[in-house]
């Protein structure tokens, strides 16, 4: 009985190491363009393509709207018409790897540094030299840093629900198991990346993504099936596991991945708007107050019963006080 164990296992291990160098995961899913908005487009942005939605007239003072992590322009599609109207050029992009943008290969912005890095060469790509910078969760993260790095390309900047941690403020690293390198590490093993991304085709389906995401609102039903679709359209498009287990390899999901200080942060020169909900879960309200305190000149709006999500939960009373700051 014992033989016939080892014997199984010693199958099953030949099997698990064996397959992923037989069998190659054939891609699934749809190209991008068959899944772009109308109006939408793809430009080549530092050998990426980079999906774009504009709104308003080119003429007019330039608003760029940084979606966060995991998100992409979907999540701005109650701001976007309401800030053109108002006279302004609104400009969404998604950021590689997310939304409908290039999703795996060699050059992928993830740190807030590279990702303020690639803002900038967006800016470049359609002409414009100065702008607002609206950056919500990671995306107000990247605005941070962009207001750090390229002062002089700022008009004003707006943090939504903002990822944007002073590493004065994050635990010093003492050392010890480093779960980052050793994850890394045997994602680089090919059959572990094999069996790791059937895994991600598997498991990480729209409905995970939508039970994901309704923590991030407030009040759970506000996440209809066709806000969830919107959301989970990005995993329809060729490469969306690879993207996901990248991610996972490089620690981009790791708030620690670039350093930021709180003397940096407080140095930015702009007009400051800090928009909160409440209520969110995700990057706490503490997060805001912190950032208030770095930023005494900054104007604040905090939404009660508002979660991670303002300018979608109450989109009316966002555009009113996004448009009053933009104007004053």
């Amino acid at each position: 009985m014992a033989r016939w164990i080892l014997r199984l296992v010693l199958i099953a291990v030949a099997g698990f190491l064996l397959i992923p160098f037989i069998i190659s995961l054939p891609p699934i899913g749809v190209n991008a363009a068959e899944l772009a908005d109308p109006g939408g487009y793809f430009l080549e942005i530092d050998g990426m393509s980079t999906y774009l939605l504009e709104a308003g007239d080119q003429d007019a003072p330039p608003v760029m709207l940084l979606h966060g992590w995991g998100a992409s322009t979907f999540t701005w599609r109650e701001n976007m018409s309401a800030l053109a109207e108002a006279g302004y050029h609104v400009i969404a992009f998604d950021r590689p790897p997310y939304g409908l943008s290039t999703k795996t290969g060699a050059g992928i912005p993830y740190t807030l540094s590279a990702l303020a890095d690639f803002t900038a060469k967006v800016m470049d790509s359609l002409g414009i030299e100065k702008a607002v910078l609206v950056g919500q969760s990671q995306g107000g993260g990247v605005v941070g840093y962009f207001a750090v790095k390229y002062p002089e390309r700022v008009e004003k900047i707006v943090l939504v629900s903002a990822a944007l941690y002073p590493s004065d403020d994050l635990p010093a690293d003492k050392g010890g198991f480093d779960v980052q390198s050793l994850a890394a590490s045997l994602l680089s093993f090919r059959p572990i990346e094999w069996w790791t991304r059937l895994g991600v085709r598997i498991f990480a389906k729209p409905d995970l993504a939508a039970n994901l995401l309704r923590s991030a609102y407030y009040d759970p039903a506000f996440l209809t099936p066709e806000i969830a679709d919107g959301y989970s359209r990005q995993l329809k498009v060729i490469g969306w596991d690879s993207a996901l287990v990248d991610q996972i390899k490089i620690g981009a999901l790791s708030r620690n991945a670039d350093a930021i200080t709180a003397d940096q942060i407080a140095g930015i020169s702009v007009p400051v708007l800090i928009m909160w909900g409440r209520d969110d879960t995700w990057v706490p309200l503490g997060i805001g107050e912190r950032l208030k305190a770095l930023l005494p000149a900054a104007m604040m709006v905090i939404y009660p019963e508002v979660g991670h999500l303002p300018q979608e939960e109450v989109a009316q009373s966002f555009n009113h006080d996004l448009i009053a700051f933009l104007k004053s």
